[in-house]
């Protein structure tokens, strides 16, 4: 009887059973590859102001340093140089991101190489608000002569912040 146990032990390596782990893997991988394909992030780039920004600025003057200042009753587009260009009262229609719309797209006719934009928001500005004027601010839907809409590049670098304290008496004042 020792002889037959030996004969079975060295008779070679014992094949090992895969075919459960094989079956697992048929069914796992086609469905992580699935479930893939909706988990899809968006990340808009965003340009945060640095401690040499100043600087940089003052040496280089742009014709035209554009900033929207987003408060809770109005929006304020003007430039840092010039000042106050318009102010438009919000709306919860809409027709407030449209005038923003329309403005921006005067301006950049006047200036197409100009690509940055601020947007300054006071604290209490809900985050949907804050995702609806960064869309206002980086595209535009055009009419074109065959009656179809393209979306039309306005700012695309933008940078976000914190609004200076409210003047709106002065603002009001130069109302357009």
């Amino acid at each position: 009887m020792r002889r037959r146990w030996r004969k079975k032990h060295l008779a070679g390596p014992v094949e090992v059973n895969i075919t459960a782990f094989m079956n697992l893997m048929v069914i796992l991988v086609p469905f992580l590859l699935i479930t893939a394909v909706f988990s899809r992030i968006t990340i808009l780039d965003l340009n945060l102001p640095t401690a040499g920004a100043p600087n940089q600025a003052q040496q280089d003057k742009p014709a035209l340093d554009l900033e929207v200042i987003v408060r809770r009753d109005v929006i304020e587009v003007g430039d840092r140089q010039r000042g106050l260009l318009k102010l438009i009262t919000a709306a919860s229609d809409g027709s407030d991101l449209r005038q923003v719309s329309d403005l921006l797209q005067q301006i950049k006719a006047r200036y197409p190489d100009k690509q940055d934009i601020t947007l300054l928001l006071e604290a209490d500005i809900p985050y949907e608000r804050l995702v609806e004027l960064m869309d206002t601010l980086r595209v535009a839907p055009v009419q074109q002569e065959d009656g179809s809409s393209i979306m039309a590049e306005l700012f695309p670098a933008i940078s976000i912040g914190d609004a200076p304290p409210g003047k709106l008496h002065t603002a009001q004042g130069s109302k357009q």
